[in-house]
């Protein structure tokens, strides 16, 4: 009876080690087994947003759908929330200025945006300046104008 006392507790370690590799694999992350998937994509650029005021104040980016929602994880993994419609669809990739230009013509025609007819908009590329640094790497400028067929 000693011996299985002592045996007990490692075979409980095992199996949850077993658990932590198999579990993930054949059922995907059932809590609290998880494929570990933080930084996976391994991404190596990314873009920042800034919205400008035609009187040359910044605006919100929350209230333009351009600030960042990368947790880490790849897209498909979440905790519940459904991210909001912003203009980067994919951490690490560039959206082209028409892209760009699509999403903010659509905020700008949005009722809460109404007291604006155009906005500048920034794009900073970050990415690996050298091989110990990180940085703006390219930086784009584009006036955003309401479309006329907006009402």
């Amino acid at each position: 009876m000693d011996a299985a006392r002592r045996f007990w507790p490692v075979l409980a370690a095992a199996a949850l080690l077993a658990a932590n590799v198999f579990v993930p694999l054949a059922l995907g992350d059932v809590y609290p087994f998880t494929s570990a998937p933080m930084f996976r994509d391994c991404p190596t650029q990314c873009v920042n947003y800034r919205v400008y005021a035609a009187s040359g104040h910044e605006l919100p980016a929350e209230e333009w759908l351009v600030q960042r929602i990368y947790d880490g994880n790849p897209v498909g993994y979440g905790v519940g929330l459904r991210p909001p419609a912003v203009v980067e669809k994919q951490f690490g990739s560039i959206d082209s200025e028409a892209e760009v230009r699509k999403h903010i013509e659509g905020q700008l025609n949005a009722p809460r945006h109404r007291q604006h007819g155009w906005v500048e908009v920034v794009q900073e590329v970050i990415a690996p300046v050298d091989g110990r640094r990180v940085g703006v790497v390219r930086t784009s400028r584009w006036r955003v104008e309401r479309s006329a067929a907006a009402p």
